[in-house]
């Protein structure tokens, strides 16, 4: 196989570090690593990593010590969010959940 001896690519030193030091944990080498993502770029024609902006976690909600204004306040944003469509089923919540827990 050809391969290029060096390709220059900027990667701040600590970052490449974490990065090896997970990459050996499954074994493959940074260079192993980076031809694969290169591989999948061509094979896919496109990034073959999902790219999104997520919303802010929120907090848990704990109602333990808030006034009732606090508590009107969560309970109407329930109903602004559920009005506006801005909801999941339940059964996506119970396994979303069931992930976090193991």
């Amino acid at each position: 196989m050809n391969t290029a001896l060096s390709t220059v690519v900027e990667i701040e030193p600590e970052l490449r570090a974490q990065a090896e030091s997970v990459l050996d944990k499954i074994g493959l080498s940074f260079s192993q690593a980076v031809n694969l993502f290169t591989r999948q770029i061509v094979i896919r024609k496109s990034f073959p990593v999902e790219l999104k902006l997520e919303e802010p976690v929120k907090k848990p909600l704990c109602i333990e010590g808030m006034t009732e204004e606090e508590l009107d306040a969560v309970i109407q944003e329930g109903i602004d969010d559920a009005e506006a469509g801005r909801t999941s089923p339940f059964s996506e919540f119970k396994e979303e959940m069931e992930k976090s827990w193991h």
